[in-house]
């Protein structure tokens, strides 16, 4: 009788594991994920990020001049303030350049060695518009809604430990350039990876991969040319900003005695 109770007992236990569960997991719906991370960075009121490039030299232009980006480390304070370091490299000496550079909204202060080290109320990068992060029509929404045949690729850790979802897709270059801050400009194709935490939903972790980008160095004759991969890093959202605020006496002084400067070298005679 206890062997038959046994044999019975085994029997119910086998048929059970094999009996589908009536709970399973809710699959990700990338689209749904992808709207939800950027509503929320949009909302966010500071966060900091890093721009790292991967890849052949890539060329901006600046009021210095043209220079080879290397990378970037901002803090945003909404609606419209940033301050970054870019670094950068001199083309001809490979002279590495450390350029600080504070914006609200359009208007932009830079500091550099050849300022020494004050702000000057200039624009260092045209195109450098912390507003354009948040701004409906092209930042962070517009970005990220810009991405098409969009596909989950499941879950992962990033180096800092954030467990994360992956999900990828296409854009064209012109539609997620907010995402780069205004610094830098891609164009055509381009494959976007966007990496969302799990718990925070926010987005962590962006990268865009450019191939043939006509601000890329051309390779040498045999070498075969490789996509440019800009990979934007997303933390301490929410946490106090710490900004170095220029002081609006010193800035104008300084704009000043640069144009002064600039005047009398290119005047004849002088």
């Amino acid at each position: 009788m206890i062997k038959q109770l046994c044999v019975g007992f085994a029997l119910l236990i086998f048929l059970a594991s094999c009996t589908p569960s009536s709970s399973t997991a809710t699959p990700v719906d990338p689209l749904s994920l992808v709207t939800e991370a950027a509503n929320r960075i949009r909302a966010a009121e500071t966060f900091r990020l890093d721009v790292n490039q991967e890849g052949p030299d890539y060329i901006i232009s600046t009021v210095y001049a043209s220079v080879y980006f290397r990378r970037a480390s901002a803090q945003y304070l909404a609606p419209g303030v940033m301050q970054a370091d870019v670094s950068v490299i001199e083309p001809i000496t490979g002279l590495r350049l450390d350029v600080g550079v504070y914006a609200e909204g359009a208007n932009q202060w830079y500091r550099a060695i050849w300022t020494g080290n004050n702000w000057v109320n200039e624009a260092f990068a045209a195109g450098f518009n912390p507003e354009a992060l948040i701004a409906e029509d092209t930042g962070f929404n517009a970005a990220l809604n810009a991405i098409i045949d969009i596909t989950y690729e499941g879950e992962t850790t990033l180096e800092s430990g954030a467990n994360v979802y992956h999900i990828r897709g296409n854009a064209r270059g012109e539609d997620v350039n907010a995402l780069l801050v205004g610094l830098i400009e891609t164009a055509g194709s381009v494959i976007v990876d966007i990496f969302v935490e799990q718990g925070s939903l926010y987005p962590v972790r962006i990268t865009i991969t450019e191939e043939n980008s006509p601000w890329a160095v051309t390779p040498e004759p045999g070498e075969t040319a490789e996509p440019v991969v800009w990979i934007m890093d997303i933390y301490a959202i929410n946490e106090p900003a710490q900004l170095d605020v220029p002081a609006r006496e010193a800035t104008a002084e300084a704009t000043a005695e640069a144009t002064a400067e600039a005047t009398a070298e290119s005047t004849p005679g002088q």
